[in-house]
């Protein structure tokens, strides 16, 4: 891994559950718009390292989508990985 995912990156999850299909995701949330302190804001959990995001996973389905919270950087279920590069 060579960087460290910032809110507004789009990166693919795999899923828990089911097929475990890998979808894409939005970064929500990151360490660095987070509070520092460990505040918490609203409802959002605080991230256990730096690696770990917020995301909205995106689905074809017709609900649209839905939050994952702390999730880790991965190649198993439950996590988020980079696309990878084109051509």
């Amino acid at each position: 891994m060579n960087r460290i995912p910032v809110t507004g990156d789009i990166v693919r999850y795999r899923g828990k559950q089911g097929l475990r299909a890998v979808r894409a995701a939005i970064v929500t949330a990151d360490v660095t718009t987070l509070d520092p302190e460990g505040v918490k804001i609203g409802a959002v959990p605080a991230l256990d390292d730096s690696l770990h995001v917020h995301l909205w996973v995106f689905t074809p389905h017709q609900v649209g989508g839905w939050h994952e919270f702390n999730v880790p950087y991965g190649a198993e279920p439950g996590t988020w990985h980079w696309p990878a590069a084109a051509g």
